[in-house]
């Protein structure tokens, strides 16, 4: 299969108990490596500045196709700056390179992943993208936050009618609670209704839940070893998706989605994932998954 991954690629800059590092980042990047790396064609649709050409190398060695990215002259690439010393995620945004534009849709996929880092993706973007392509998964993290004092991210609300006639919705913990919802099923359930497409939200503490085909599953991580979790929520949702279009069976694909991301934190940075490996642990946690009828 062929996947767009639409959104900035972004030059990280990630300082925590392990030191600092800058590294390729956004969902292109961490959603883009796992489809690659389960076997699919993963192909970046972005935006960089001259000073970000070098990630283009970075991200072919991903497995992810850059034939799509665009290196606009006149452009700084999007920065983002991570901090994660006390258990809290903190970010700020120094830099921004252009929005996404809708002829930037026009290539030869079978479905596409929207990722927003910092809103690069409009409303009107998805829906024109839902019009386009038979599925369309989306993270909105880039259409809620906005930029704070000294360019720091804050998350806000946005309106869900906008997001009609999407396939799938990927939820963090923090989305869902400035959405309104106390909770990963309850938040699941009733978006899912309102949009009527899968929706899948990840807790810490609660697993992964996901809504969808009239079931509510869960799913809980059990990782023995946590390096590095930066990029963790877009491997859930690349996984989920790849997952879904290969077999249509939503505990599969949530299954796979868990075992990608059990893989992925062990690692430092963004690194390829074991293929082998990671369907092995899928297919082993399929039995620990639960399921409501609904």
């Amino acid at each position: 299969m062929r996947v767009g991954v639409v959104g900035h690629v972004v030059i990280d800059e990630v300082v925590s108990r392990l030191g600092r590092r800058v590294s390729p980042g956004g969902v292109p990047t961490y959603a883009g490596l796992t489809i690659a790396s389960l076997g699919h064609e993963a192909l970046a649709v972005s935006n960089i500045g001259a000073d970000g050409v070098w990630l283009l190398e970075r991200l072919r060695e991903l497995g992810v196709d850059t034939t799509h990215v665009n290196v606009l002259e006149s452009w700084q690439t999007t920065r983002f700056r991570i901090e994660r010393l006390d258990g809290e995620r903190r970010m700020w945004v120094p830099t921004r390179c252009v929005d996404i534009s809708p002829q930037q849709l026009e290539i030869d996929a079978d479905s596409l992943y929207l990722g927003p880092v910092i809103g690069e993706i409009s409303s009107e973007l998805v829906a024109d993208a839902v019009k386009r392509f038979r599925m369309v998964a989306l993270d909105p993290q880039g259409l809620m936050r906005a930029l704070g004092p000294e360019r720091s991210v804050e998350l806000r609300p946005i309106g869900l009618e906008a997001l009609r006639g999407l396939g799938l919705l990927r939820l963090s913990e923090e989305e869902y609670c400035v959405l309104g919802y106390s909770g990963p099923r309850e938040a699941v359930v009733e978006i899912s209704k309102r949009l009527g497409c899968d929706v899948l939200a990840s807790s810490i503490s609660q697993g992964v839940w996901i809504c969808g085909g009239g079931a509510v599953l869960r799913g809980q991580v059990r990782p023995s070893e946590v390096v590095d979790t930066v990029g963790a929520g877009d491997v859930v949702g690349g996984a989920y998706l790849v997952g879904l279009l290969e077999t249509g069976d939503r505990a599969y694909a949530l299954a796979l989605a868990m075992a990608a991301v059990k893989h992925r934190i062990r690692l430092y940075g963004p690194a390829r994932l074991d293929n082998k490996a990671v369907r092995r642990d899928a297919e082993e946690m399929m039995a620990t998954i639960e399921k409501w009828n609904i």
